[in-house]
């Protein structure tokens, strides 16, 4: 078993303090290496908001079994995207070959509609946040289920992607089969670990966009190989509060 060094950080996050203890590998590994690591800080950050941000009268209305989310467009940091690969990849079959029918059948109907190439053109030609939120929706109107939704719940939680951990809501559940910004109320994350993940660990197979798309995972990674460096896990982690510390 590959050698664990703990570590501690202390930090304010809504006028609170907030002690993040976690361990990461000793040895040179890439950004995945740490991600059992970024999970956990990512659960600590969103239970925060929740305490600060929550009360009895606004309950959080996600449930197992309410995926109506699980049907939206979940961006991957790149790492990410191998995460997933190898997630699926652990299934027993016959499990395994049915996730990765669902991968491959939610990419043909986004093709078929020419999602992600308009999504790509968008970004290149510098839209607005709007227009990116607008071609999102078109993603959630495909109603593509996530290929890990099964009975209406994750069948992967504690391996789902951080963007996945984020996502929480206090309105009605059934305002999010017709999501729209006057009727969901989100928590709202000062720092959302998928977001400065995307921005800070990347290599050149990812340009517009930041991020893969989830549903897209398998394909990509089959013809773009892992080129991240490796470093020890205490320099990941380094790297990381350092730029989380940017104003």
């Amino acid at each position: 078993m590959a050698k664990k060094v703990p570590a501690q950080v202390n930090l304010t996050l809504y006028g609170k303090p907030l002690e993040l203890k976690f361990a990461v590998p000793a040895d040179k590994v890439t950004p995945l290496g740490v991600l059992p690591a970024l999970q956990q800080i990512d659960n600590q950050f969103v239970d925060t908001a929740v305490e600060a941000f929550v009360d009895r009268a606004r309950p959080i209305s996600c449930r197992a079994g309410c995926g109506a989310c699980c049907r939206q467009v979940v961006p991957l940091a790149e790492f990410e995207a191998y995460h997933i690969a190898a997630v699926v990849e652990r299934l027993p079959e016959p499990r395994r070959s049915a996730v990765k029918q669902r991968f491959a059948d939610g990419c043909a109907q986004l093709d078929r509609i020419g999602w992600l190439a308009q999504l790509q053109q968008q970004l290149e030609q510098g839209t607005t946040h709007d227009a990116v939120q607008s071609h999102a929706l078109d993603y959630f109107r495909q109603n593509i289920a996530c290929p890990f939704l099964e009975d209406e719940s994750c069948s992967i939680h504690p391996e789902r992607p951080l963007a996945c951990r984020e996502y929480l809501v206090t309105s009605p559940a059934e305002h999010c089969r017709e999501p729209a910004p006057d009727t969901v109320e989100h928590i709202e994350l000062k720092f959302q670990v998928s977001r400065l993940v995307r921005k800070l660990w990347h290599t050149g197979h990812v340009t517009q966009p930041d991020s893969v798309p989830m549903i897209y995972a398998l394909q990509w990674v089959k013809t773009h190989p892992n080129q991240f460096p490796k470093k020890r896990g205490p320099e990941w982690m380094q790297e990381f509060f350092a730029y989380l510390g940017k104003p």
